[in-house]
Parts: C-alpha cells; sequence; structure tokens
C-alpha cells in the first residue's frame, strides 16, 4: 500500500513538473526580471547603479497624469466590462436555444473579430464611427441629429471598440454555465406555474453567475492591457496605460521607468480582479443564506417547488 501511494505520489510530481516549469519560464522569469528592472535606478535604458530604489514608483504615484490615466483605464474597462455582460448574455441565451446552421452562423459571427486583427476591426469602427461615417449618417438620415456628433477620440468610441473585440470571451463563458443548466428544474418549475421571467431569475440566472464572473474577469483584464483599440479610436487625449509603457519603452527608451509602470498596471489589474472576485463570492454567499427555503440536497422539483412559493 504505501508502495502504490508512493508511486501515486512520484506520478503526480512529475506531471505536474513540466507545466509549473513551462510556466516558470514564460511567465514567472520575465515577470521577476521586469520587477527587478523597475527598481534599477536610471532613466534610459541602462541602469545608473547597482542600488535598488523605489523613486521611480514614487514619481510616478506622486504625478497627477499619470493617476489620470490609471483612473481613466479602470473606469473605461469597467463600462466595457458591464456593456460586454449586458450585450453577451442574450446573446449567449440565443445560441443555446438555437440549433443547426443558425448556432453555426452565430458562433462564426461571434468569433469573426477574434480571427481577424485587432488593428484592421478598430480601423472598421474609425470608418463606421466617422465625421461622415455610416452611423452618423444614419442617424441624420432618420431626423434624430442635424449635424453629425463627434464619436471618434472620445471614451466612448473606445467602450464600442473593446466591447466588439472582447463579447467573444463574455458569451462564451456565459454560454458554457448555461449548457450545464439542468433544464429539468425549469421545466419543473413551469410545470408548478412559475412564469418564464421567474423561473429564469430564480433557477437559470444563480446557476449562471460563474460563467458571468468569468466572463467579466476576461473582459476586463484583457480591457485593460489594451493598446490598439484605445490609440486609434481614443487618440491622444483619451491614452490608456498600456500607451504610457510603450512611449516610455519605445520612443523615450526608459526602460526602468516603462517597467515600473508595467508594473503598476499590472498590480492594479490583479487588486481591481480580488476585489472583484471577492465581492462576487460574497454576494453567491448572501444568495445562498436569503435562499432558505431551498433544503440543500434537493431534487429538480423540490427545488422549482421553491420558485412559485
Amino acid at each position: 500500500m504505501g508502495r502504490l501511494l508512493g508511486r501515486s505520489a512520484s506520478s503526480w510530481l512529475s506531471l505536474i513538473a513540466v507545466p509549473t516549469l513551462i510556466f516558470g519560464l514564460l511567465y514567472a522569469v520575465p515577470i521577476g526580471n521586469l520587477v527587478n528592472l523597475s527598481f534599477t535606478p536610471g532613466d534610459g535604458a541602462a541602469a545608473t547603479g547597482s542600488a535598488y530604489t523605489l523613486s521611480t514608483y514614487v514619481d510616478l504615484l506622486s504625478d497627477e497624469f499619470v493617476r489620470e490615466v490609471f483612473l481613466r483605464t479602470i473606469r473605461i474597462s469597467l463600462i466595457t466590462t458591464i456593456a460586454a455582460a449586458i450585450v453577451g448574455y442574450p446573446i449567449s441565451v440565443y445560441i443555446l436555444s438555437v440549433v443547426g446552421w443558425r448556432q453555426t452562423a452565430m458562433f462564426i459571427l461571434l468569433l469573426l473579430p477574434l480571427m481577424t486583427s485587432v488593428t484592421v476591426t478598430t480601423y472598421g469602427w474609425l470608418i463606421l464611427l466617422g465625421h461622415g461615417g455610416a452611423v452618423n449618417n444614419l442617424l441624420m438620415n432618420l431626423g434624430l441629429i442635424d449635424a453629425p456628433l463627434r464619436i471618434i477620440k472620445t471614451e466612448w468610441a473606445i467602450v464600442v471598440g473593446l466591447v466588439y473585440t472582447l463579447s467573444a470571451f463574455m458569451v462564451i463563458s456565459i454560454a458554457a454555465s448555461l449548457q450545464s443548466i439542468d433544464q429539468n428544474h425549469v421545466r419543473a418549475a413551469r410545470s408548478l406555474g412559475a412564469s418564464p421571467a421567474k423561473a429564469f431569475w430564480r433557477i437559470v440566472f444563480p446557476q449562471s453567475l460563474p460563467g458571468l464572473r468569468t466572463g467579466c474577469l476576461l473582459v476586463f483584464s484583457l480591457s485593460m492591457s489594451s493598446y490598439a483599440t484605445p490609440i486609434i479610436l481614443g487618440g491622444q487625449t483619451n491614452k490608456f496605460a498600456s500607451l504610457l509603457v510603450y512611449q516610455q519603452a519605445i520612443n523615450l527608451l526608459n526602460w526602468p521607468k516603462a517597467a515600473s509602470l508595467a508594473v503598476l498596471l499590472l498590480l492594479t489589474t490583479t487588486g481591481c480582479l480580488v476585489l472583484a472576485s471577492g465581492f462576487s463570492r460574497v454576494w453567491a454567499s448572501a444568495r445562498r443564506l436569503n435562499a432558505t427555503d431551498v433544503p440543500i440536497g434537493s431534487s429538480g422539483p423540490a427545488q422549482a417547488s421553491s420558485v412559485v412559493s
């Protein structure tokens, strides 16, 4: 028995060693070098000393412009995440409600932005949202506006571009959760007199929250690090944190400052994700505590009967 357990443990360790090594080489080592460079004194590509310093972080955190850029990045990423959830949830429901060529066509349309260069799709939105673009022409033909609106080089243009590009991650995450829901619960609730809206809110929506949470985390993290869409649709007046990193590293060749900005962006994104994950868990726990009418281990019909009560 002891030999069997030893072999099993050895097999698991050997299995874990390979992905751990790959993770260390491809992620941990570059991040470690980035953090090390961020503490290096200097204002150019080469370090000016061997001692570590916090002066770069102090300068960045005390710079009002940098704080404004980071707050704008967080704000637009949050708006993008909420908009992607609002748009993606009905699409996920529709995709699972159809079969055959309709479902295939929806998946193709959904994955099309991921199969096309982000720069190409963003320039497409630049044409559509421009002064003489299709959006302004449509609004003027409908009589809703008298003159073209200024849409390009605004935060809302960035949101539109990011939602179009990143909605696929939201839809796929939500659809995976919706597909795992036992439809017998919904049918039992409907047979007991629950309305479609009540059955959805009490049965379907709570069970789809893990997928919704995963989609929100994916969209938010990708929005925080996006570069092409904000610079093309937002212009120089709506800079993202990623643009500051690019300017310091490529234009100004100030690698320690670029590394510090990258580390701050990583910490900001991670902190927001941790806060959002903690809030979602607290909210889910509160929902479970409020649902005292459903006993643990109840069957589908018992759960459905609590919906109509």
